[in-house]
């Protein structure tokens, strides 16, 4: 017998080894870096407690530092700015409660920042005058802050705000000396230290935002001791409220003055007059509407209400009250019956007497 030999052919193993891939080699898709995201508003406030109010303003729980909301619809409207000392040097009258400068601003987006700008209403042009045409030409709105976002959403940007408030960007506290006054002639407050600076109260309504700061002042070498009211010249505390206010939206009709008359008003100069006294100055009033229009006296739409504050002495008040009454006089040769209505602020008032619906006599 003869054995059969095999003749197939066996498949040997393949030993052929193949390269790993080049790791240091990169595709065309991870060469391009990857832009790190933007912080959400979430991320930016996480920490800081919300204030609701015509502005909305984030106070950061730990720090105490500020971040105002400001909503796309509040680029380009016209709101109010007004100062009030709220404590200082009676020197240089920082008293209490007064009222210090008022004025009209604007803000708006300018690439990636948010400017806040004063403007400038000394002048008129009548919109019939050709001269119109070239308005402000030399008049430009003063910038008086501006910051970098620090994030967004689509309704608006939120903003840090401390470098606003706790400066004198808004109202310069300290005075600006004429030349040749000499040194100790005036008391001076020194330079602000804002790392001793902080914030007093943040509050915010529907209708204005206030914020009341205690800016601190160092002099080393005081020249004017000041008054009895400093304790240590070189260390001084000024607090000052600044309020944000809506402008209102009514039916109001500004009211030329009468140089023959005394009022509290606004210069206002016409630029396209050729009169050698182009003034077009209005005065400061009330908004009075008669509820019967054709009647020689009428009471208001809405009567002038002021509140009596509740820490007020309450044997004063009925002094106070019968004053602020006899006004009514006044108002009645203009045509108005129970214009003023006084009243007294209730000692467990759900209302804060900064709230600008409210118009509160302080104490």
């Amino acid at each position: 017998m003869y054995a059969l030999q095999d003749t197939s052919i066996k498949k040997q193993p393949d030993t052929t080894k193949v390269a790993p891939p080049d790791s240091t080699k990169k595709t065309a898709a991870d060469s391009v870096k990857k832009k790190p995201e933007k912080p959400s508003i979430e991320d930016k406030v996480k920490t800081s407690k919300k204030v609701d109010g015509l502005f909305t303003l984030y106070r950061d729980t730990a720090t105490a530092s500020l971040q105002l909301y400001l909503e796309k619809g509040q680029l380009g409207k016209d709101f109010i700015y007004q100062s009030f000392s709220m404590g200082g040097p009676t020197a240089l009258f920082l008293n209490q409660n007064m009222i210090r400068d008022t004025w009209l601003f604007s803000i708006r987006k300018n690439n990636d920042r948010i400017e806040f700008l004063r403007k400038n209403t000394s002048f008129y042009y009548d919109p019939d005058n050709p001269v119109s045409k070239a308005a402000n030409a030399d008049v430009a709105d003063a910038v008086f802050y501006s910051e970098k976002i620090a994030a967004s959403d689509s309704a608006g940007y939120l903003i840090p705000i401390d470098g606003l408030f706790i400066s004198d960007k808004l109202d310069q506290v300290k005075p600006t000396m004429p030349p040749g006054i000499p040194p100790g002639a005036v008391f001076n407050l020194g330079n602000l230290n804002v790392s001793k600076s902080s914030y007093d109260t943040v509050r915010s309504f529907p209708k204005n935002t206030d914020i009341v700061v205690r800016l601190a002042y160092d002099n080393p070498m005081p020249m004017n001791g000041g008054g009895k009211d400093i304790t240590d010249a070189r260390y001084v505390t000024v607090r000052m409220q600044h309020s944000f206010l809506e402008v209102p939206q009514n039916n109001y009709r500004p009211r030329r003055d009468d140089p023959r008359v005394g009022y509290f008003g606004a210069e206002v100069d016409d630029l396209t007059s050729i009169s050698p006294a182009p003034y077009r100055d209005f005065i400061s009033r009330w908004h009075l509407e008669k509820k019967n229009p054709n009647a020689k006296i009428s009471e208001p739409v809405e009567p002038i209400v002021f509140w009596i504050e509740n820490t007020t002495p309450i044997e004063y008040r009925p002094i106070i009250k019968e004053a602020g009454e006899k006004w009514n006089e006044a108002f009645e040769a203009a045509g108005f019956k129970n214009a003023v209505v006084m009243k007294e602020m209730p000692d467990d008032a759900d209302w804060d007497p900064a709230d600008i619906a409210y118009n509160v006599i302080r104490w």
